[in-house]
């Protein structure tokens, strides 16, 4: 008769590589920087570079512990759902 609204987890399951891929957008603008700062400004490279890649360690920790709580929430929801009794 109604139909059951999925859970956040489950949205979250579903759609965990489009997720994962639109976080990845600024890792792959941090390397064009990178490259960008290695080709017009090699003067400038220690500075820019040092900043830049602080930045891309600490974003890439970010995205892989965002990952694993994203698999656990998968986990819970599975385990949480109720059994269907079919009848």
């Amino acid at each position: 008769m109604t139909e059951r609204k999925p859970s956040v987890s489950e949205i979250m399951k579903a759609n965990r590589h489009f997720i994962i891929a639109l976080l990845s957008f600024p890792i792959v603008g941090m390397i064009i920087a990178v490259v960008l700062v290695l080709y017009k400004r090699p003067d400038n490279t220690y500075v820019a570079l040092g900043v830049i890649l602080f930045l891309l360690v600490q974003y890439s920790l970010m995205m892989y512990f965002l990952i694993r709580r994203l698999d656990s929430l998968g986990e819970k929801g599975e385990d949480k759902r109720p059994k269907d009794h079919g009848g």
